[in-house]
């Protein structure tokens, strides 16, 4: 393994040369305008999107990172990058592609990310993630995808941490010559002109390779790679794409990001972006996921070696108040100990069972261990006759009784807390959806279930009253106790108004109408409310490609009409798109 001494030198020389280079270009350069948006908000897998717009007109890259949990240079690079000043071109950035995986510091949870890009599936979270990045990938002139492999790629066999299997230290690309429908795209010019520039002052037994997978060859060694997300840019986009792999065998992380965001520099410098990275440190690499850092349940911090005090029966309200280092962003998750995955500063939770400590989690790695120590009894039940379960639907709490129903609408978020003063270790079944794949033992009190029939095996569905729902059986299945059961109505979600504001700050009520066109005058609008016959959280409004946040504005131009695209917020599935075109009369009804 390479000394210790290197490591250090090395990344110290490349912190100063990329400072120098950012404090020549600070003096005579603007700003560039950044601007985030987070798909899936308030769910468990939330996925923040930077776009960076640069001083200059170019090419705009997309650069992912974390698709696989426990890559951690991949998401460090990604997110430093996102904080980059460009200089010429643009830049999207998807810092933490996968967020459960990265909390739990695990490849995958359901299924592997990186293999369901062949097609569009709709069956677990990682397929809602990936169809929000098939949508950002047409308006991209290529892209780079940032992870973290074992060992250390070799074309030839030298030993076991080093041949043709290992992916780490590496570039990866789908073949060397792509020739799409309207133009060629030379992978091997590409990675070999920067492979010479960042092999310089590496000892050759850490330097970079270019690995091809010969991914559209019949007799590749690898075929999966066909499912993968460079794979889809290639051949779907005809765009670059490639992988920049460092190793899982190099132990000091520092060194490693140093070197994965110079490749990644120096590949946007092929494709026409100059990007100028944040000033940091190895220290700094070394120490953000402990560094700025508080999370309070019921007002009480976790850390370790303290104790918070719960009743049973309460609500735990989970804050976090100080979220880490700006540059780093780490993703922090809370677990209790009975339910290991269920990120509670996502999640609501009330105590209806006890639990013995709470794990506070930093980009995956433990910060803090808190116990729990309980003052009370549990509640009793309400009545003998039917149970009570209790419920978060979008968030709030739902008490329904045996045998009732619990009405709801697509995209909605349900969380099965339990039943009411119950005595036992409690199981209660939603019929039809599947909490673990490889481990589906029926139970699915924690879990957050996105209430979406597609999602569910269409077996479970029953007949509902209402026209287009679908209704779902949830069982109490604990043993030893009277079976009991309620039931899930899932209402398709309809569009019904937007309220606009124009430019003198008067409501407009907008008729949504799906397929439809409406006159405006041209101008500048603001979006403030999206009604629907569920929460207006749950929708996403985009015009003309672009997600649009409550209180932002988009124009209205005579030779340019705005498309509004309004999709579910949780599963990112289309609800509709209506037409504005420009005109002399406002044709809105103005609200009082």
């Amino acid at each position: 393994m390479m000394e210790r001494s290197f490591f250090r030198k090395h990344i110290r020389c490349t912190i100063f040369w990329l400072s120098l280079a950012l404090l020549i270009l600070a003096a005579s350069a603007a700003q560039a305008g950044t601007w985030e948006y987070v798909f899936f908000k308030g769910t468990q897998y939330p996925l923040k999107v930077v776009f960076i717009k640069g001083d200059l007109p170019g090419p705009t890259v997309m650069v992912q990172g974390g698709i696989q949990g426990d890559e951690r240079s991949g998401f460090i690079t990604a997110q430093l990058l996102s904080r980059s000043t460009i200089r010429k071109g643009n830049l999207i950035v998807l810092p933490r592609a996968n967020v459960p995986s990265i909390n739990l510091c695990r490849r995958q949870i359901n299924v592997d990310m990186n293999r369901r890009f062949d097609r569009n599936y709709n069956r677990f979270y990682e397929d809602r993630v990936a169809r929000v990045i098939r949508f950002l990938l047409p308006r991209c002139d290529a892209f780079i995808h940032l992870h973290e492999g074992s060992g250390f790629y070799y074309p030839t066999y030298v030993n076991n941490l080093r041949n043709p299997k290992r992916y780490g230290q590496s570039i990866i690309v789908d073949t060397l010559l792509w020739k799409g429908a309207k133009h060629s795209i030379n992978l091997e010019t590409t990675v070999k002109d920067v492979l010479a520039r960042l092999n310089n002052g590496i000892p050759h037994d850490y330097q970079f390779q270019l690995f091809n997978t010969r991914t559209f060859d019949k007799a590749t060694s690898y075929p999966e790679m066909r499912k993968s997300l460079t794979c889809y840019a290639l051949a779907e986009h005809n765009i670059p794409a490639l992988a920049v792999e460092v190793s899982k065998d190099i132990v000091q992380l520092d060194w490693k990001v140093g070197q994965q965001l110079q490749a990644t520099c120096l590949l946007l410098a092929q494709f026409g972006v100059e990007a100028v990275p944040p000033v940091f440190t190895g220290n700094d690499i070394k120490r953000y996921a402990a560094t700025g850092v508080r999370v309070t349940v019921n007002g009480r911090p976790v850390d370790n070696g303290g104790v918070i005090r719960l009743a049973p029966g309460a609500t735990l309200d989970v804050e976090p108040e100080q979220t880490g280092v700006e540059n780093f962003e780490p993703s922090l998750a809370l677990f209790a100990s009975d339910r290991p995955g269920v990120n509670l500063i996502g999640a609501r939770r009330m105590a209806l069972e006890r639990f013995s400590n709470l794990e506070l989690r930093v980009d995956g790695s433990r910060l803090a261990r808190t116990r729990v120590a309980w003052t009370g009894t549990m509640p009793s039940s309400p009545s003998d006759d039917e149970p009570v379960f209790v419920c978060w639907l979008n968030g709030n709490p739902v008490f329904v009784r045996g045998g009732g129903v619990l009405h709801a609408v697509l995209g909605d978020q349900l969380i099965l807390e339990g039943v009411y003063g119950g005595k036992k270790r409690e199981v209660v079944n939603f019929k039809g959806f599947v909490a673990i794949p490889w481990n589906n033992t029926g139970q699915d009190l924690g879990w957050e279930i996105i209430l979406d029939p597609e999602n569910f095996l269409g077996h479970y569905a029953l007949d509902a009253k209402i026209p287009g729902a679908q209704r779902f059986k949830v069982v109490r299945e604990t043993p030893g106790v009277r079976p009991a059961h309620f039931y899930v109505e899932v209402a398709p979600r309809q569009v019904h108004a937007l309220r606009l504001a124009d430019r003198h700050g008067q409501s407009l009520l907008i008729p949504w109408s799906k397929g439809g066109t409406y006159s405006l005058p041209e101008g500048e609008y603001v979006l403030q409310e999206a009604w629907s016959n569920g929460p207006d959280s749950k929708l996403v409004a985009m015009v003309n490609g672009t997600p649009l946040n409550k209180g932002e504005s988009f124009r209205i131009d005579a030779d340019k009409a705005a498309s509004m695209t309004v999709r579910q917020a949780t599963t990112f599935g289309e609800l509709g798109t209506m037409t504005f075109t420009a005109s002399r009369l406002a044709a809105a009804q103005p609200l009082n």
